[in-house]
């Protein structure tokens, strides 16, 4: 080989080895600028959702607020004490209690053995 060969070959592989290099970079930046694209997303996504925790939880402490005033508004009055049972004497209740066993019992009823007997008319 002579020196014009070799200088074609060098500059042929040098050239290459460019054309691979830009394409390698044109390749890697892409992706380095979705990669960058998709941080940015995220980092909004996660201060949206930051930012709608924080209504939330407001939104549940004043909820909490109207709940705990409502349940004021609404509760129910002291009940007021049941009024003392009437003092019995005792020998008022002796004597009721010996008139109730003085009385004789009611007489009960006596169970009937069969229905009474009831006459259907016939249809004509």
């Amino acid at each position: 080989m002579d020196q014009g060969q070799w200088l074609m070959l060098m500059g042929s592989l040098v050239l290459g080895g460019l054309l691979a290099a830009g394409g390698v970079y044109a390749w890697l930046s892409g992706h380095a600028k979705r990669d960058a694209q998709r941080r940015l997303q995220l980092e909004q996504a996660y201060h949206l959702a930051g930012q709608q925790l924080t209504q939330a939880r407001k939104q549940i402490e004043q909820l909490q607020r109207e709940n705990h005033e409502l349940r004021l508004a609404v509760r129910p009055a002291p009940r007021p004490a049941p009024p003392p049972e009437p003092v019995v004497d005792a020998a008022e209740a002796t004597r009721r209690y010996a008139e109730a066993k003085m009385q004789p019992p009611a007489p009960k009823e006596v169970p009937k053995a069969f229905k009474d007997t009831v006459v259907l008319k016939r249809a004509e």
